[in-house]
């Protein structure tokens, strides 16, 4: 008799261990459903590669006590599974771009605390002798990365921007003279460059265009589980901003001193 009693205390207790140990963790932990789209960048996410923002990822999964699905695909694409999908998130990315360019699944989002800034530049072959402009060149004579979530916010003269599948490609048409001017992010713009052992080779502005800088962060649907998931995501991406780490993987194209003032903006 006392044998089963004892026995019996035993599987309450691992009973109440194992629900406390259910409570505790993040939901995320368990749902095979939960998704990161990541935006496929050549020179700095790849999924594969030691870029910086694959690098960054690595670090902060590292622990192993998030199981999410990661799927990287070009930016038109994430974006339109991001939207389809209520429980999922999107790196990187920033929530007001998303919101500024389509409604559709975008009205009820959060973001983690940001990390990184993308700025919107004008590239030229030439050095001009004042200040240039997206307004100093035929429209058709523009290129811009296919996909970019910047370019509908410069308005109807946009429209008639070209789309470009790569920075690569962007570079060699603008150096070929097939095009005037390019609208690039950067710091990926100059990554390329200097992928392609060019650094110098043509000339950009030194401001963004109309202020267009957007922080970078992790993007979600307002969920339960997303929510669980930023929770843990922020102290670690605050810890390699305190440290200097994410400046060291982010490397000298990085704006991330400006991010206070960036997040402040308006456009």
């Amino acid at each position: 008799m006392k044998t089963d009693i004892v026995r019996l205390i035993f599987i309450l207790c691992f009973c109440l261990v194992s629900l406390a140990g259910v409570i505790v963790r993040p939901s995320i932990s368990r749902a095979n459903d939960f998704t990161l789209y990541n935006y496929y960048l050549p020179h700095r996410l790849t999924a594969t590669s030691d870029k910086q923002y694959d690098l960054f990822l690595n670090e902060v999964f590292e622990k192993g006590d998030v199981q999410i699905k990661r799927q990287t695909a070009p930016l038109k694409r994430s974006s339109r599974n991001f939207r389809a999908n209520p429980n999922s998130c999107v790196f990187p990315a920033n929530k007001r771009a998303l919101q500024s360019v389509s409604k559709k699944g975008t009205s009820d989002l959060i973001s983690s605390m940001p990390l990184d800034i993308v700025s919107l530049r004008l590239y030229t072959r030439e050095k001009s002798t004042g200040p240039v402009g997206v307004d100093d060149f035929a429209p058709e004579r523009i290129g811009y990365i296919h996909g970019s979530g910047a370019i509908p916010l410069l308005g109807e003269k946009a429209k008639r921007f070209v789309p470009i599948a790569s920075e690569k490609q962007l570079i060699g048409m603008l150096e070929l003279g097939r095009l005037d001017a390019f609208l690039g992010h950067h710091p990926d713009t100059a990554l390329a460059l200097d992928d392609l052992n060019k650094p110098n080779a043509l000339h950009v502005t030194p401001l963004a265009i109309l202020n267009l800088r957007f922080p970078v962060s992790f993007v979600c649907h307002d969920t339960k589980q997303a929510r669980a998931f930023l929770a843990l995501l922020d102290p670690r991406i605050d810890a390699m901003v305190s440290s200097g780490r994410l400046q060291e993987i982010l490397g000298q194209h990085s704006e991330i001193d400006q991010l206070e003032s960036a997040v402040n903006q308006d456009f």
